[in-house]
């Protein structure tokens, strides 16, 4: 994976396995990032694609295959996702809230699924923030400008 694309913005984050982080209950930012690649996206679509059209549900299977689709985008940047909790004044959405909905509802959660059942290796990065939203804003834009516009992989604008 790449080292020049935007790494050090992030030099302040915590760092853990995403399998077994635990990211605290505070508002911040979070990101994703590639520790080891494993089976490449195309091959992983490829050995999914059979088992997601066997659910007999075309809706479902299209929802599965798009959201798994966006694995695709994986290039030579290890930071794959930006995101952030508690943006909204009041809000009690924190970083461990939303590591929470990476199981349940998140809408990464199944490309995160689909890349570590393949063999890959990733970090869930934290920084806690009271402002979330203008941090992670100015972290994408950041990240965007050294990518030449390209968000993380998994960022669907």
């Amino acid at each position: 994976m790449g080292k020049d694309c935007g790494l050090d913005l992030f030099w302040d984050f915590e760092f853990d396995d995403i399998t077994s982080a635990k990211p605290p209950d505070a508002k911040g930012v979070y990101i994703i990032r590639v520790r080891k690649p494993g089976m490449p996206p195309s091959e992983i679509i490829r050995n999914l694609k059979p088992h997601i059209q066997r659910l007999g549900w075309e809706m479902a299977g299209k929802y599965l295959l798009d959201r798994i689709g966006r694995i695709e985008k994986i290039g030579d940047c290890p930071i794959i996702y930006i995101g952030s909790a508690g943006t909204n004044p009041g809000s009690r959405h924190t970083l461990a809230g939303r590591y929470r909905d990476l199981v349940s509802r998140h809408t990464i959660q199944f490309p995160i699924w689909a890349l570590l059942y393949f063999g890959w290796e990733l970090d869930l990065g934290w920084k806690t923030d009271e402002n979330p939203k203008e941090l992670e804003k100015d972290l994408k834009e950041r990240y965007e400008t050294r990518q030449r516009r390209i968000p993380p992989a998994l960022v669907v604008k």
